[in-house]
């Protein structure tokens, strides 16, 4: 179902009458609506989880007051079951149990010896390959974080949160896993060239609805708007976006991938707003409040000003990926798999019988910042 800025398998009514009742259960106590306290408009919501392992808020961000309540706490969930225990079905060496795992091009801490690496013994859990669906032996600690680990456990494996995705479907959560695995590889990829695969593209070009809609919205709140294509092994669109203003004088980012690249840009443009608005919700009254002066404020200036591309002839070649949400996950793996010469891997964290879909994609070959910024 095609919905302003995003594609889901079932209305945003039918999804929140699953998940309403059943907040308690995954520890979210409050969901609230950011939106008013910024002067942009578009919708950004949070929900709350105080006992949290991880993060004890997440933010989320849509075309519509529902859409991003939703978003928030579809956020929450994942963190919730990435929260909980993983079953372990195996302890031993890569060498006798998981032979084909290739440990070296998994997100590591260090630089390792991959015979050392192959030669410890590790726990491992049971996933799925999103090529050739056979059952695939990885890591429990490429998922499980530092603080769940036993205290013999050396750190050796960096997990993170690239490719944890919820669904109202097993095919729509691995998608939007994916997606998130092409986006963090894709702008990895550009922050070591040092930002020289992106293409500036002129704002005024855009011809997307929505995307119109949220480019008028943040012009109309005097933002400085920048915003980018950057070019990936992937044949998938892969957007960035900053936001700059005198009234808050830091750039806000926000980066975006799909088979759309209006979808793309849109949900670039979303998360650099709803970056903003996470700043000025934690903000505590107890800070210095006093407006600086206009000598202080450091100005934006941004990286390219003339021979902006135009949006149409910027996103002319790429081809849009169709068919169903399992068509999609199958065409996407196998981009990935192309490129790094590695099979995806698909863990199922979901509950059985629970409202929604949990899973974290694993993708070796692929990288990802280890800091939470996205470079200009």
């Amino acid at each position: 179902m095609e919905l302003p800025g995003t594609v889901r398998a079932r209305t945003p009514e039918e999804t929140w009458e699953t998940l309403a009742g059943r907040l308690g259960r995954y520890g979210i106590t409050r969901v609230a609506d950011l939106t008013g306290l910024d002067c942009i408009g578009l919708p950004v919501w949070t929900a709350i989880r105080p006992a949290s392992r991880t993060l004890s808020t997440s933010q989320g961000k849509g075309a519509t007051d529902l859409l991003a309540k939703i978003s928030a706490v579809m956020e929450a969930i994942e963190l919730w079951h990435v929260e909980q225990p993983l079953p372990v079905a195996a302890h031993d060496t890569a060498r006798e149990i998981g032979p084909h795992c290739p440990l070296a091009a998994l997100p590591l801490t260090g630089r390792y010896d991959a015979g050392v690496l192959e030669r410890m013994v590790w726990e491992w859990t049971a996933g799925s390959g999103l090529v050739g669906g056979d059952k695939v032996l990885v890591p429990v600690d490429v998922v499980r974080r530092r603080v769940q680990r036993p205290e013999w456990s050396p750190d050796l494996l960096r997990a993170t949160s690239t490719g944890l995705a919820c669904g109202t479907t097993r095919d729509e959560a691995l998608l939007h896993g994916l997606f998130e695995v092409v986006e963090r590889d894709v702008l990895y990829r550009d922050g070591q060239a040092g930002g020289r695969r992106r293409t500036y593209i002129a704002p005024d070009s855009v011809g997307d609805s929505y995307a119109r809609e949220v480019i008028e919205r943040l012009t109309a709140a005097q933002m400085a708007l920048e915003i980018a294509l950057v070019e990936g092994p992937y044949r998938l669109p892969v957007a960035l976006a900053y936001l700059w203003s005198e009234d808050l004088p830091a750039v806000f980012a926000g980066g975006g991938c799909h088979t759309s690249p209006a979808i793309a840009l849109t949900r670039a443009l979303t998360e650099a707003v709803q970056s903003r608005l996470t700043v000025i919700s934690g903000t505590r009254d107890d800070l210095r409040s006093e407006p600086a002066s206009a000598d202080q404020v450091p100005a934006f200036r941004p990286a390219q000003r003339t021979r902006l591309a135009d949006w149409h002839q910027a996103t002319a070649h790429y081809n849009t990926v169709g068919g169903t949400f399992a068509d999609q996950v199958a065409a996407t793996a196998r981009r990935i798999q192309h490129v790094t010469r590695h099979e995806p891997v698909a863990l199922d964290l979901s509950e059985p019988a629970g409202p929604v879909h949990a899973v974290q994609v694993v993708a070796p070959g692929t990288r990802s910042r280890i800091t939470r910024s996205m470079p200009r």
